[in-house]
């Protein structure tokens, strides 16, 4: 069921949907949960529908309003509020940006690949940013930090908040900065009978140019990123082995010889995974 919020984006120009709202679909947004919460350690995988629930019973294509308040106690209702507000967030990153690829962050400098000097620079003290995202065709390299609020006055400060998180991150290759985008997405929540009763969505959006990288070393980012976003994702299901050898891989100094894949005498085969072996599809 499609719901709509308020919509304000950060420079128009650049808006992929320009109007006076965004609409973005229940299930989408439910989705996008299950991803965000399978990517976060210690998580397994499960079923995450139960913001429709939550919702006022309005019909398809009405605002985006809770029945009521996310909780009563301050602690609660900060903490529902982060956590939704990254599923929309990220649900409105994948479908108006077609982003697919988010690698969480969680260390002061991230080897994306040692050998070719590709890694994420911090640049000041505090929260790193939820995100760095890209499209399955390794373009479009994105910085991304979702915050959410209940303010009446509206979402700025909560996206000032957000756009300074965006900025304290770089993507550097051979210590020079990688072109990014910067998005700072903020939800205030609206609420069915109460206040505020109209729920936000604003988005701030510029581009940072860096330097032109050497094309042998340009998809280096990208790669050591798809690396993590997978490695977070197979590990809650059982695959921590072959999570491990895909981080190992962004540390790694020197180049190994090529290894190829082969067959095995029971049906399956051998691929080669940095420094250990995996069998897959035997019979």
């Amino acid at each position: 069921m499609t719901r709509t919020f308020i919509y304000n984006f950060t420079p128009p120009s650049l808006d992929p949907f320009p109007g006076a709202t965004i609409a973005l679909d229940v299930s989408d947004i439910e989705d996008a949960g299950i991803r965000e919460v399978l990517q976060t350690p210690g998580a397994a995988y499960g079923a995450w529908s139960i913001l429709d629930a939550l919702l006022a019973p309005t019909g398809a294509g009405t605002s985006f309003l809770f029945r009521q308040p996310l909780g009563q106690a301050r602690e609660v209702k900060v903490a529902l509020s982060g956590l939704f507000g990254r599923f929309v967030a990220r649900a409105y990153l994948e479908r108006y940006f077609d982003l697919s690829v988010f690698a969480h962050l969680g260390n002061q400098v991230i080897d994306l690949d040692r050998r070719k000097q590709a890694r994420i620079k911090r640049l000041a003290r505090g929260d790193l940013p939820d995100w760095i995202a890209f499209k399955s065709d390794l373009t479009s390299l994105t910085i991304a930090e979702a915050k959410s609020c209940h303010d009446p006055g509206g979402p700025a400060k909560a996206l000032a908040r957000a756009w300074t998180q965006a900025g304290r991150i770089d993507v550097t290759v051979k210590g020079q900065k990688v072109t990014v985008k910067r998005i700072a997405v903020a939800t205030r929540w609206g609420v069915a009978n109460s206040n505020p009763a109209d729920a936000h969505l604003s988005v701030r959006d510029p581009i940072d140019e860096g330097v032109p990288i050497d094309p042998q070393d340009k998809d280096a980012p990208f790669i050591g990123l798809l690396r993590l976003h997978v490695a977070n994702l197979i590990e809650p299901l059982g695959h921590a082995e072959l999570a491990q050898a895909l981080r190992t891989l962004t540390r790694q100094t020197f180049p190994r010889p090529l290894a190829v894949a082969r067959p095995d005498r029971a049906g399956g085969w051998i691929i080669p995974l940095g420094g250990d072996r995996h069998i897959i599809g035997g019979v």
